[in-house]
């Protein structure tokens, strides 16, 4: 090879890797765009985003952290449905991706929604377990910035823990650290989550019968929803705070701002807000002696109850719907596979009897060969005598 062919060809040899460097590049950055503005639209569009992040997992191209990523859009995907066992499954898996990973805050997001996801199963103890881990991975964290929301977020989640166990001394100092961490930093996720913080440890006062602190708390939840527009939160708060009135026995203040919660969740479709909300008016117009706006907004309450019971009974068809779907799909796959074996198996026993015949012709080839020599050698041996 002359030179001018030599440097040819490394030329070329650099061009090709070269692009495909930048095409895996493009590529890798497509696929994060993909799943970034799935994670984004999960919730109106969940079956979408579980369907896009199969399909990334499944792919041998991607990389790793790739799929741990693309799993975890399945478990949001799931958790919009409100089917957390699935969502937990999928968690799962990408957890034990996680020690292939070496990006700490994948990490930190991991075990965070693990800890999460077994906190809204109500299974405490596996919760408070990868809370902690994650916990302690944000504390190791150099650029406290980078995980401060996620390390806020891991005392809430054991706030709300410690809250459902009726021991709301623990969970009041839970909700203060993670509002701690929130106020250090900046953003609408910050302000909406801190609201939350406030509203819950407005009903740990109300628990407490400390009253005073309760109000304060459902006021500056209320303020903090009202700069995002969160017109869930600022109707959560406010049946919180009516609540409060109720228990003071100012029964005509409650009713008045459950009126405003009301309208304030007209456009959210939450009937757990709702239901909440009439259970409020019905109790106290029922101290307040007023019947037929008692008996409506009981009436509404039942109803309500209804829609609930019905959408999680349509929530376990859909799961069930799925579950056998997938079962079916595995079922199909194990068939498959096992007739791919059997084929394999006949396939290669057939190359075996092949070869076996193929040796044992040649063998008698040689053999009669062989007779054929020492036939001519004899005979040569009978004429020389």
């Amino acid at each position: 090879m002359t030179v001018k062919q030599t440097y040819y060809v490394l030329v070329c040899v650099l061009f090709f890797s070269v692009h495909s460097v930048f095409a895996g590049d493009f590529q890798k950055k497509q696929v994060d765009s993909l799943l970034k503005a799935n994670t984004n639209t999960v919730y109106d569009n969940p079956n979408a985003s579980i369907e896009i992040g199969l399909s990334v997992y499944n792919d041998d191209a991607n990389s790793i952290k790739t799929k741990a990523k693309a799993l975890m859009l399945v478990s949001l995907a799931y958790t919009s449905k409100r089917d957390y066992q699935k969502a937990l499954e999928y968690t799962i898996k990408a957890e034990e991706l996680s020690g292939q990973i070496k990006d700490p805050i994948l990490n930190i997001e991991i075990l965070f929604r693990t800890g999460i996801l077994y906190q809204q199963l109500k299974i405490f103890d596996k919760s408070i377990k990868f809370l902690d881990q994650a916990e302690e991975l944000c504390l190791a964290y150099p650029e406290k910035d980078s995980i401060g929301f996620f390390l806020g977020n891991t005392y809430i989640v054991k706030g709300f823990i410690y809250k459902d166990n009726l021991n709301c001394d623990i969970a009041l100092g839970f909700f203060a650290k993670g509002i701690s961490e929130y106020e250090m930093l900046k953003g609408t996720r910050q302000r909406t989550n801190m609201s939350i913080a406030y509203y819950n440890k407005g009903n740990c006062y109300s628990m407490l019968s400390q009253y005073g602190k309760a109000k304060a708390s459902f006021h500056k939840s209320i303020e903090l929803a009202k700069i995002e527009n969160a017109n869930s939160l600022i109707s959560f708060a406010q049946k919180g705070l009516a609540e409060v009135y109720t228990l003071e026995g100012n029964y005509v203040e409650a009713i008045e701002l459950l009126h405003i919660a009301l309208i304030q969740s007209k456009n959210v479709g939450d009937i757990i807000l709702n239901l909440g909300i009439y259970k409020g008016l019905f109790e106290n117009y029922l101290a307040l002696n007023q019947w037929d706006e008692y008996q409506k907004y009981y009436n509404l309450y039942l109803k309500t109850q209804l829609d609930i019971k019905e959408s999680e009974r349509s929530s376990i068809s859909d799961s069930i719907d799925e579950n056998y779907k997938t079962y079916s799909e595995k079922h199909t796959e194990t068939k498959n596979h096992y007739y791919n074996n059997i084929k394999l198996i006949f396939i290669a026993g057939f190359i075996v009897i092949l070869s076996i015949i193929f040796i044992e012709i040649k063998n008698q080839k040689q053999i009669k060969s062989l007779k054929n020599d020492i036939e001519t050698i004899q005979n040569l041996k009978n004429t020389s005598k």
